[in-house]
C-alpha cells in the first residue's frame, strides 16, 4: 500500500496537482486507488469542478469526499484550503467500491439495511469508511442499523463540517455524485491481504461522581438530578453562560457510557431554561458526569496509543478529529497529537463534526475524539520497513499535571465518600429492619403486624381483609422434652412456610405474634382464599419430621374483615377462631 497527500490553495491549482500525481503511480491501477478529497471551502461548485480535473487524470477511479473546518496532511494542520489523498492498494486481490444517499429521518433504515446487506454478502469487504453530514444532531439510529453489518468489518468514519462552526450546512461527495447536503457516503475497502485495526483516542478524564440524567430530549439534556443541566456547570465549576461558554466547556465536557465505553459529549448553546444542546445523543444514557482535559493528559494518551499503532506497522493511518480538539488546542497546537503518526506511516485526515466508530458489536457516535484507523497489506514475500523509536525529545517519562493532580485527589475523595454512604446506607437499612422484624425468624415483629392490621383498616374502612392466626400445638413440650433449641427450629421452619405460602400474594404480610403464636395479614383475600392458604400452612408443616421432635402439628384460625369493622375487633375474632381450633382437638384450621 502506499499512500500520496497533496494540497492546494485553489481549485484552479487542482489540474496541476492532479497531473503532477498522476506521474508518480502506475497507470491501471486505478480500481485499486481511493482518493479522499477534503476541503475547507463551503463552495459546491469548486468541489465538483475538483472532481472534475481528478476524474480527467484519473478515469474510473473511487473517489470521496466532504467539507470541513480543517485537513490533516502529514500528520498536521494542512494550510491550504484543499488537500487530496491517494491510497493505492497494491495487493492483487484489493476492491474498492463507494455508495452514496440522500439521507433523513424516513429512510434511515432502509439506506443502512442496504448498505449492511451489500457488506454482509460481500466477504470481501473489510472495512467501511463513512463520511456524512450531520442531518440530525442524534444519529443514534445510524449507529444501531449498522451494528447489524457482521461482526468482523471494521466501522469508522467522520461528520462534515461547515468551517463557520456556527452553521448547520456541509456537504459531501463521491465518484459519480456531487456535492450535497444531507447525504452519506461509504466507502467499502478489502481485498484477501488487507488488514485494518481501529481505535478513539479521547485523553479526557472522569471528574466527579456519576450524575443521574433525569430529563433529556435526543441531544438537549434538560435536567440532572432534578436541577436544570447548566446548574452543574454553574455550581461546580463556576461556569457562566457568556461569550466563553462554548470554550469553557470543551475542558469540561460530559461524559457519559454508551454499550460499555466512556464517550465524552460537549454542549453547544445554553437555552433559557439552562437546558444544553449537546454536540450528539444523551437521552437513552441514564448516568452522566463531568470530564477534564488538560494538555499534558491528553498527550499523555496519545502517546499511549502510538506505541500501540507502532508495534501494528500500518502502511497508513486515516484520522478523524473533532473540531472540538482543534478549537481547544488552536491552529498552532492541535499538530502536536497527530504529527507523531506520520512517523509511523503517511498519516491524513480531517477535522470533523462528529466522530464514528464501531467499538465491539456497536457502533458509537463520539465527540471531542480522536478516532483512528491503521491500515496495511500484508502481501506474502513483500518486506516491510519497520517505524522508527519514539525518540526522546517526544516523550521521556510520564508527568502529571496538576491539574490531573487535584482531580485524581476529587476522585478518590468522591470514591471514598461514596462507599462510605454506601456503607451508611446499608447500617440504617439493617436498623431498620432491626426495628420491624423479629431477630429469630425475620418475621416482622408484633408492633410491625399490628400496626400494618391498623393501617389496612383506617385506610380502607371498606375494604376487604383477612386474617390467620397460627399456634403450635404443644410447644411447652418441644421445650421441655428435647430443649430450646430444637423448640427454636421448629419455630423458624414453621415461619418459612408461612413465607412460602404468601411469596406470590400482593401485600400479605406475616409477624411473629408471641412466643409460639404468629398472624398473616391478607388484604383483598376472602375467608375462604385464606382459609386455602392455612390449610396449606397445617399440611406442610405436619410432613416435616424434626431430628428429634419428629412430626409437630399447628392449629390455625381464619377470619373476614364485616364491613367497617376496626382492626382490634378483626384481631378478636381471629384469636377466637384460634381458640375453636385449639378447642376442636387441635391440628386444624377453623373459619370464624
Amino acid at each position: 500500500m502506499k499512500q500520496y497527500q497533496i494540497s492546494f490553495k485553489t481549485e484552479k491549482d487542482s489540474a496541476d496537482s492532479f497531473r503532477e500525481l498522476r506521474k508518480k503511480t502506475h497507470p491501471g491501477s486505478e480500481d485499486r486507488m481511493l482518493f479522499q478529497i477534503f476541503s475547507e471551502s463551503m463552495d459546491r461548485d469548486a468541489a465538483d469542478r475538483i472532481a472534475g480535473e481528478l476524474e480527467k487524470e484519473f478515469p474510473g477511479v473511487c473517489y470521496v469526499g466532504c467539507s470541513t473546518c480543517g485537513n490533516i496532511i502529514g500528520g498536521d494542520l494542512c494550510p491550504d484550503t484543499y488537500s487530496a489523498v491517494l491510497t493505492e492498494f497494491e495487493s492483487p486481490s484489493a476492491r474498492i467500491e463507494t455508495r452514496q444517499y440522500h439521507m433523513g429521518k424516513e429512510n434511515v433504515d432502509r439506506v443502512i439495511q442496504e448498505v449492511s446487506q451489500f457488506a454482509n454478502e460481500n466477504l470481501w469487504v473489510k472495512v467501511i469508511l463513512l463520511y456524512t453530514t450531520v442531518w440530525e444532531t442524534s444519529m443514534s439510529s445510524l449507529c444501531s442499523e449498522l451494528d447489524n453489518v457482521r461482526s468482523d468489518v471494521s466501522i469508522v468514519g467522520g461528520g462534515a463540517i461547515n468551517p463557520e462552526l456556527d452553521s448547520s450546512t456541509s456537504f459531501v461527495f463521491s465518484n459519480g455524485e456531487k456535492a450535497a447536503d444531507h447525504s452519506i457516503v461509504f466507502a467499502f475497502i478489502g481485498g484477501n491481504d488487507l488488514v485494518v485495526k481501529t481505535r478513539y483516542i479521547s485523553g479526557w478524564k472522569p471528574l466527579g461522581k456519576e450524575m443521574e440524567i433525569t430529563k433529556a430530549d435526543g441531544n438537549i439534556l434538560q435536567e440532572i438530578e432534578g436541577s436544570s443541566a447548566f446548574d452543574t456547570y454553574r455550581r461546580y465549576l463556576r461556569i457562566e453562560n457568556d461569550e466563553n461558554f462554548l470554550f469553557n466547556t470543551l475542558e469540561f465536557p460530559y461524559m457519559i457510557d454508551s454499550h460499555g465505553i466512556e464517550i465524552l459529549r460537549h454542549p453547544q448553546q445554553c437555552l433559557k431554561d439552562g437546558s444544553l444542546v449537546m454536540a450528539s445523543d444523551v437521552e437513552r444514557a441514564g448516568k452522566i458526569r463531568l470530564a477534564y482535559g488538560d494538555p499534558v493528559t491528553i498527550m499523555e494518551s496519545v502517546f499511549q496509543n502510538v506505541q500501540e499503532i507502532r508495534k501494528e506497522e500500518p502502511d497508513a493511518i486515516v484520522i478523524f478529529s473533532c473540531a472540538g480538539r482543534k478549537a481547544f488546542w488552536g491552529n498552532s497546537d492541535i499538530g502536536n497529537e497527530t504529527v507523531a503518526f506520520q512517523k509511523i506511516a503517511p498519516s491524513s485526515g480531517f477535522y470533523t463534526l462528529s466522530e464514528f466508530l464501531r467499538t465491539g458489536d456497536h457502533v458509537n457516535q463520539h465527540n471531542l475524539t480522536l478516532v483512528i484507523a491503521s491500515m496495511k497489506e500484508m502481501i506474502p514475500g513483500r518486506i516491510k520497513t519497520k517505524a522508527s523509536g519514539m525518540s526522546e525529545d517526544e516523550h521521556t517519562s510520564r508527568r502529571y499535571s496538576t491539574v490531573e493532580r487535584l482531580a485524581n485527589f476529587i476522585e478518590e475523595a468522591t470514591r471514598e465518600l461514596e462507599a462510605a454512604n454506601e456503607q451508611l446506607f446499608d447500617m440504617n437499612l439493617k436498623l431498620s429492619n432491626m426495628a420491624v422484624t423479629d431477630g429469630m425468624t425475620s418475621l416482622y415483629n408484633r408492633t410491625e403486624i399490628q400496626r400494618r392490621i391498623t393501617e389496612c383498616t383506617e385506610s380502607e374502612p371498606a375494604g376487604r381483609l383477612s386474617l390467620i392466626m397460627l399456634d403450635l400445638d404443644d410447644f411447652k413440650k418441644i421445650n421441655d422434652t428435647f430443649g430450646h433449641k430444637e423448640g427454636d427450629q421448629v419455630i423458624c421452619v414453621l415461619a418459612d412456610l408461612m413465607k412460602k405460602h404468601i411469596s406470590g400474594i400482593r401485600d400479605a404480610s406475616a409477624g411473629r405474634w408471641g412466643g409460639e403464636e404468629f398472624m398473616i395479614l391478607l388484604p383483598q383475600l376472602t375467608d375462604q382464599e385464606a382459609l386455602k392458604i392455612a390449610e396449606g400452612i397445617r399440611r406442610s408443616f405436619e410432613e416435616v419430621a424434626f431430628p428429634q421432635a419428629g412430626h409437630r402439628s399447628v392449629s390455625l384460625g381464619v377470619t373476614q374483615r364485616k364491613e367497617q369493622e376496626d382492626g382490634d375487633s378483626l384481631v378478636q375474632r381471629v384469636d377466637q377462631a384460634l381458640y375453636e381450633a385449639k378447642k376442636e382437638g387441635k391440628n386444624r384450621s377453623v373459619l370464624l
